[in-house]
C-alpha cells in the first residue's frame, strides 16, 4: 500500500509527462543481447530529472513487477531493468515513461578541470543574491536548489525588507514587470521569472 501511495503522489508532482522517446533530452533505450532485453535511460541536459517506468508483458520474466522511479544524473546513462524472453514467445511489452519536468538539482559539474558546464573557483565565487516574499509559491523550490547544488546566497524577503529590493529596481530601469522570485548573479539580475523552469534556464545563462 505504501508503493501505491507512493506512486501516486510522484504522478500528482509531475506536471507534465511525456511517453518514450517525445523528452528532448531523456531517452528510453533497448539492448538486446540472446534472451535478454536490457532498458537504459540516458540523460543529455545539464540538469537532473525524476524518471518512473512501469513495464508490462507476458513474454518475459522479470527481477521485479515493481515500477521504478529513480534520479538520472545530468550527462549520464543508467541501467533500469533487465527482461529474459521466455520461450515460445513473441517478446513483446508495454512500457509507461514519464519525464519529471521539475527538476529539482542542476548537478552541475564540481570538476574544475572538466571542459563542458563547470562550476570553477571564479564562478563558485560569484555573488548571488534571490529576492523572495511571503506568498512567493515557488520561492521555496528555487532556494532548494541553490542549496542542493551548493550555490551560496544571500536572500532578501521584500515583506521584511524591501530597501534592496528598491535599489535593484531602481538600477534596471525597465517598464517591464519585475516579478518575485527575482535573482542577482553578480551583476546579471533575472526578473521575469514565472516558474521554476525560468529560474532553471536563468541559473544556466548565469553560470555557463
Amino acid at each position: 500500500m505504501k508503493l501505491y501511495l507512493t506512486l501516486f503522489a510522484f504522478l500528482l508532482f509531475t506536471l507534465s509527462g511525456f511517453t518514450q522517446n517525445d523528452h528532448e533530452f531523456v531517452k528510453l533505450s533497448e539492448v538486446i543481447k540472446g534472451k535478454r532485453l536490457t532498458l537504459y535511460v540516458t540523460n543529455t541536459d545539464s540538469i537532473s530529472y525524476d524518471i518512473f517506468l512501469k513495464v508490462d508483458t507476458k513474454d518475459y520474466r522479470r527481477s521485479s513487477n515493481r515500477p521504478i522511479i529513480r534520479n538520472v544524473a545530468a550527462n549520464s546513462k543508467i541501467k533500469l531493468m533487465t527482461l529474459i524472453k521466455l520461450a515460445k514467445t513473441e517478446g513483446q511489452y508495454e512500457s509507461i515513461f514519464i519525464v519529471n519536468e521539475v527538476a529539482y538539482a542542476l548537478e552541475i559539474d564540481k570538476d574544475f578541470e572538466a571542459l563542458d558546464f563547470k562550476l570553477d573557483r571564479a564562478i563558485k565565487d560569484k555573488k548571488v543574491t534571490l529576492f523572495t516574499k511571503d506568498d512567493c509559491i515557488i520561492c521555496p523550490d528555487t532556494k532548494r536548489i541553490l542549496e542542493n547544488n551548493k550555490i551560496a546566497y544571500t536572500e532578501y524577503n521584500i515583506d521584511k525588507d524591501s530597501t534592496n529590493y528598491l535599489k535593484i529596481i531602481k538600477e534596471l530601469k525597465s517598464d517591464k514587470e519585475n516579478r518575485i522570485p527575482l535573482l542577482k548573479v553578480d551583476g546579471d539580475v533575472y526578473n521575469n521569472i514565472k516558474s521554476i523552469e525560468d529560474f532553471i534556464v536563468a541559473l544556466r545563462k548565469a553560470f555557463n
